[in-house]
């Protein structure tokens, strides 16, 4: 690849990065205004901010994807480098949390009746320690990467 094309593509790389960094701040917000919501026993607006916080999620997830393909086709991976470890903890985590985010808000659908919300407390549980670790580490690869 000509000099060129690797600066165009890290620019590329650099701007998608950065919008995804800033829609997963704003879920990061979402999900702890959501967390305070159920903590303060509103339930119905809890699960309206999930549902907003979820697809901008999977949004930004669909950049990421772009972004992690393009630098991987233009980096070697290194099983042992501790960046590599970091992103495959976040791309780990970061599936697990919007997998159980989609569950949680696919079943849920704006039910009247919370009862069956109830249930799926342990899961809520994994899901709410699972989502901000993974968006903390995707900050951190975020400073990391434009650092270097």
């Amino acid at each position: 690849m000509a000099e060129e094309e690797k600066a165009v593509v890290a620019e590329s790389i650099l701007f998608v990065s950065t919008l995804a960094l800033i829609l997963e701040l704003v879920v990061l917000c979402l999900v702890i205004f959501g967390y305070n919501l159920r903590r303060m026993k509103k339930y119905r607006k809890h699960g309206i901010t999930m549902t907003i916080a979820v697809p901008l999620h999977l949004a930004t997830i669909s950049w990421m994807v772009w972004s992690i393909i393009v630098y991987l086709k233009s980096a070697s991976l290194n099983v042992g480098n501790l960046l590599t470890l970091v992103t495959i903890a976040h791309v780990t985590l970061g599936i697990m949390a919007a997998s159980l985010g989609s569950w949680l808000v696919i079943s849920w659908h704006l039910q009247k009746d919370l009862q069956r919300c109830f249930a799926r407390k342990r899961i809520m549980r994994s899901a709410i320690v699972l989502w901000p670790t993974a968006i903390l580490l995707g900050i951190a690869l975020y400073i990391v990467v434009i650092l270097s």
